[in-house]
């Protein structure tokens, strides 16, 4: 009986000790914005207003097309901060964030076509809407 608690035990804490998978960064955004480049960092070089908040790690991708994009993608310990890195965000030009309940996303942009920037922020914010639905 002792080993069935012990195991069981184990089993629990590997099962909440566990990372979540890297997200995935689509190779092409909206038909035009291809991927150049993704990176992963350790939480303690997040920005300092953004490590405040207890990132578990984080990720830049950047894209190409008719200009150019910067995703950062911050994984949240907890839903709640998402909302509050919203709210004190402070509006940057060409930059746009939003949260799901598991990451902080950061979306900078240097492109003359706003309107291919713009699809390329909604195909993003869909496809991390459908990965919170997946889990």
């Amino acid at each position: 009986m002792k080993w069935r608690s012990w195991i069981f035990g184990v089993l629990f804490l590997i099962a909440c000790g566990r990372k979540a998978p890297q997200p995935v960064f689509a190779p092409t955004v909206a038909d035009t914005w291809r991927l150049r480049m993704t990176q992963n960092f350790p939480p303690g070089s997040a920005p300092e207003f953004i490590g405040k908040q207890r990132v578990r790690t984080w990720w830049r991708a950047s894209y190409e097309g008719p200009g150019s994009m910067t995703v950062e993608l911050y994984e949240l310990a907890a839903p709640a901060s998402g909302l509050d890195l919203v709210q004190r965000w402070r509006p940057v030009a060409d930059t746009v964030v939003w949260y799901t309940p598991r990451y902080f996303v950061v979306v900078k942009w240097q492109s003359p076509d706003r309107s291919a920037a713009g699809a390329f922020i909604r195909a993003l914010q869909k496809q991390f809407a459908e990965e919170k639905e997946d889990k």
